[in-house]
């Protein structure tokens, strides 16, 4: 331990300048709506009451700033914080799991950065918000490694191709509603009635005017042109540059990022397998995303999830490739075992009932008050038949499997994953059983480990326990009652 590592260090001085910059973006539009309308109650309250509280974030940003301290010892990170209540903090560096570098727009201006130190869980977290990036790339050190080199193997860098799958985002459609809402409720804030804006009179005097189906599919068309534009500038400002490189030593490091740039470094030691994630419509389109299971790091959790991304929106065969380097073997191409047709009947089950429950009653109700439209009469059967059919492509989704070292799992139909993880790291397994699945004999077998629990669902109990059995030997057996030969 050398004597700079053991001195208590500060925030970048840059900091309060970051948290001054809140007050820039609200601004603007609360100035604009003030011009827009004149100065009066309606306006000046709420951007009075607007400038407070983000007058009390800045000021939040320098108490932070003046009241933060860290230091880094040859054992242990300590953090330092607090002005009435203080809170000290201590982490064990073998705990690390990951370092994240970010820098947004006024991060990068101003030359600081956001440094998280994963040490698995949302709470045992360090984040330094902000220090400069020469002393980014020195906490980046944790890892316990040696700055990358010219030793460093690229794994893969993003292609220009792959932005098109972009475009097959699943939030395509709320981005493009994402406008409007934020639009109304701004009018919202300030007590304004939409019948007061002139333009919104003549756009809904002008819509009141056509068929209900041509309205419909220019409504639709708009949201999905904005929706469409939106998903595409997102990509670009998230996976810019992308670039998935192994460093000497064995760690990973994904760097990405257009306005806002980001630098991950993941610990090959800590790596349990990875995660293919096929959303429907990507699916359609051939392609995948492909993350790492990290020890520490919540695979449900959509931002951890994100932060740990092996590739951005990708065809499915750069996927497979990049995780068979990652994984050393082409383990998510081994073929996995089908599961009983009981699984495909549950299924079926399942979307009959998900239709006719609120379908029945209002039906019902319709026949009652003689009031329900023509219309609906067709939209129960057309529900049925989108469940129907997305239930038979769950079932086929359904498999589970060895390969190597890696127990394999697939699941799912608007989001199929297929998960990858080392059977040295379950740590143990969980058995349930629904009313349902006890009378087709089947049972849900989830493996737990320090990179989330992982499924294989819809199993026949005997298949289930005895891929317990091979996946880990033993560790199930003294919870297992075996029949007597008369059972």
């Amino acid at each position: 331990m050398n004597r700079r590592e053991a001195a208590w260090e500060r925030l970048d001085a840059r900091t309060v300048a970051v948290s001054l910059s809140w007050l820039a973006g609200p601004s603007i539009p609360a100035a604009a709506a003030v011009v827009t309308l004149g100065p009066g109650p309606r306006t000046l309250f709420p951007v009075a009451g607007l400038l407070i509280v983000l007058t009390g974030i800045a000021a939040r940003g320098w108490l932070r700033h003046a009241t933060l301290r860290y230091r880094i010892t040859g054992e242990r990170i300590e953090v330092r914080s607090g002005l009435l209540f203080r809170r000290d903090r201590s982490v064990p560096r073998d705990r690390v799991r990951a370092v994240d570098l970010t820098a947004g727009p006024v991060h990068r201006l101003l030359g600081v950065t956001v440094v998280r130190i994963g040490t698995g869980g949302q709470e045992a977290d360090l984040r330094l918000d902000a220090v400069s990036r020469s002393q980014a790339e020195r906490l980046r050190l944790l890892l316990g490694r040696a700055v990358g080199t010219s030793a460093d193997s690229g794994l893969v860098t993003a292609r220009p191709a792959w932005i098109g799958y972009a475009l097959l985002s699943s939030w395509t459609p709320l981005i493009g509603l994402a406008p409007f809402g934020a639009f109304f409720r701004v009018l919202e804030m300030f007590g304004i009635e939409a019948a007061e804006v002139g333009f919104l009179r003549e756009v809904w005097s002008g819509v009141s005017r056509l068929s209900w189906p041509v309205a419909a599919g220019m409504a639709l068309a708009i949201v999905l042109a904005i929706g469409f534009t939106g998903a595409l500038l997102l990509h670009v400002e998230v996976w810019w540059r992308f670039r998935l490189t192994r460093e000497a030593d064995g760690t990973y490091r994904i760097r990405r990022g257009l306005l806002g740039t980001r630098s991950l470094s993941l610990q090959d030691s800590r790596l349990r397998g990875v995660q293919l994630a096929e959303p429907l419509p990507l699916r359609w389109g051939g392609g995948a995303r492909l993350s790492a299971l990290v020890a520490g790091v919540d695979p449900d959790d959509d931002e951890e999830r994100t932060s740990a991304a092996l590739l951005p929106p990708a065809p499915r065969r750069a996927a497979l490739r990049v995780a068979a380097r990652v994984l050393g073997a082409p383990v998510l191409a081994a073929a996995l075992r089908p599961h009983p047709p009981a699984a495909l009947r549950l299924r079926l089950s399942r979307a009959v009932w998900a239709v006719a429950v609120p379908a029945v009653p209002l039906a019902a109700l319709g026949l009652w008050t003689g009031r329900l439209p023509d219309g609906l009469w067709l939209l129960a059967p057309a529900c049925l038949l989108v469940a129907l059919l997305l239930s038979a492509d769950a079932y086929r989704s359904l498999g589970h499997g060895t390969a190597g070292r890696y127990l394999l799992t697939r699941h799912g139909a608007l989001r199929r994953r297929t998960t990858a993880l080392r059977a040295d790291a379950v740590i143990g397994w969980t058995v349930s059983r629904s009313p349902a699945q006890r009378r087709r004999g089947l049972m849900t077998l989830a493996a737990a480990s320090s990179a989330g629990t992982h499924r294989v669902k819809d199993v026949r109990v005997g298949q289930g326990l005895a891929f317990a059995e091979e996946v880990v030997p033993g560790l199930l057996r003294p919870f297992v009652v075996p029949r007597s030969p008369g059972a």
